[in-house]
């Protein structure tokens, strides 16, 4: 899936101890390369999927309010459970939506985290649980409002940023970003996040003309008084971005402002189809993110790229709208771009962390783009690596107790529930 690359190599990759990619090779390899072999002859290998939009916390509260769109989805669950939440939930939520990631074959994950629960200390689990996981991402932080000053808040992601630094590594997180929530809560809070990500380079990201309704009643509004406060940069990452006009569009484009679609949450909440055709166009660079795990529901990247794909087939009546190694490359290397962690992740090739999947095909393979793209499941997945370690093999985690996690999540989310049912 490198840049330019476009035809499949019938050969072997070798990893060092470290778990870096340091030769991809045509033919088999020689016997005198010493290590251990996998052998994976008939078998296909592709970069790990990477999702640049994910709320993973929420892999606990699936199909809440499926005849809802998203206001009436988020008071479902946002406001409905986040008040009774306790210490540890957000931390096995979030392993489990992460570990759930990995066995759908998503090595690199944005988390773009939210502060739902009652405490900060709290909403921090999450990135403790991401750390643990073993999966790579990038912690979308949320600055704490409840704090009384600017250099308060600003010294608190300081704090995170120098602990992880002085952790051993490679480790799992490849760095930090923002959420940007100010445009929903306060604009001068908004130029406070915008300039904070400016000063530390940091992306920020916001949901951003996703529910239809509110994005003409006053997202769209919004465009200029985010533009008025700074916040319209090269830094800037729109989640969703589906009900744009011409100016938006064009302008977001030269100010090198960036997007993640989610096909399967967008469906999932009738939020309606991005023209991904138009805003490729119009010089937009996009990837894909699987959403919130309560959203789209199950994190399945398969599933997510032959929605978006059918979904612009059927609108235009045009199978050329969208190829398979597109929307494939979409869904790894350019999701990668967009996050800024392309030398690391992303696809195959030379010093790249090797994350990758094994893949055996349900039936013949005619085109390897079009067999995974368009035949293949999640099932199909034999194994996951991240930096050269097996992490997931046939669904199961050599290093973590998934049936422990799903009943322990399944204990908390059945006290939260009688918690918040005895308060009403």
């Amino acid at each position: 899936m490198a840049k330019g690359s476009a035809e499949p190599l019938d050969g072997y990759i070798q990893i060092s101890k470290e778990g870096l990619i340091i030769d991809i090779v045509e033919g088999e390899p020689s016997e005198t390369l010493g290590g251990t072999l996998i052998d994976a002859r008939g078998k296909i290998i592709l970069p790990g999927f990477v999702s640049g939009h994910n709320h993973l916390w929420q892999s606990a509260f699936r199909g809440l309010a499926s005849d809802q769109e998203l206001y009436g989805w988020l008071n479902s669950l946002h406001w409905t459970f986040g008040d009774f939440f306790q210490d540890g939930d957000m931390y096995n939520f979030t392993l489990y939506g992460a570990l759930d990631q990995l066995a759908n074959g998503i090595t690199t994950t944005l988390n773009h985290s939210q502060n739902v629960a009652p405490t900060y200390d709290q909403y921090l689990e999450q990135f403790e649980a991401e750390m643990a996981a073993g999966q790579h991402f990038i912690f979308s932080y949320v600055l704490d409002e409840n704090e009384p000053s600017a250099a308060i808040r600003k010294s608190k992601l300081l704090s995170l940023i120098d602990d992880t630094s002085r952790r051993p590594g490679p480790h799992a997180c490849l760095g930090f970003g923002l959420h940007g929530t100010g445009i929903y809560r306060d604009m001068d809070f908004h130029r406070e996040e915008v300039n904070l990500a400016k000063e530390l380079d940091l992306d920020m990201q916001i949901h951003y003309l996703e529910e239809k309704a509110e994005s003409f009643r006053n997202g769209q509004k919004k465009f200029e008084l985010m533009a008025e406060k700074g916040g319209l940069w090269d830094g800037l990452v729109y989640a969703h971005f589906i009900h744009v006009t011409d100016k938006i569009l064009e302008t977001s484009a030269k100010a090198g402002a960036k997007m993640i679609w989610n096909p399967l949450s967008n469906g999932r909440l009738a939020s309606g189809l991005a023209d991904i055709p138009r805003y490729l166009s119009a010089g937009l660079e996009i990837g894909m993110g699987v959403d919130g795990s309560a959203s789209g529901d199950v994190c399945d990247p398969f599933q997510n790229m032959r929605m978006g794909m059918y979904a612009l087939r059927m609108k235009d009546s045009n199978a050329a709208v969208m190829s398979s190694i597109d929307i494939l490359r979409m869904h790894t290397l350019k999701t990668a771009q967009v996050l800024e962690v392309d030398d690391r992740v992303g696809s195959l090739e030379l010093g790249k962390f090797a994350d990758f999947l094994i893949i055996q095909p349900g039936s013949p393979v005619f085109d390897p783009y079009s067999t995974v793209v368009l035949a293949t499941s999640a099932n199909d997945i034999e194994s996951v690596w991240v930096r050269g370690q097996k992490i997931v093999e046939n669904r199961r985690f050599p290093n973590h107790d998934m049936g422990a996690i799903k009943n322990e999540v399944a204990r908390r989310v059945a006290r939260i529930v009688s918690d918040q049912t005895g308060n009403n």
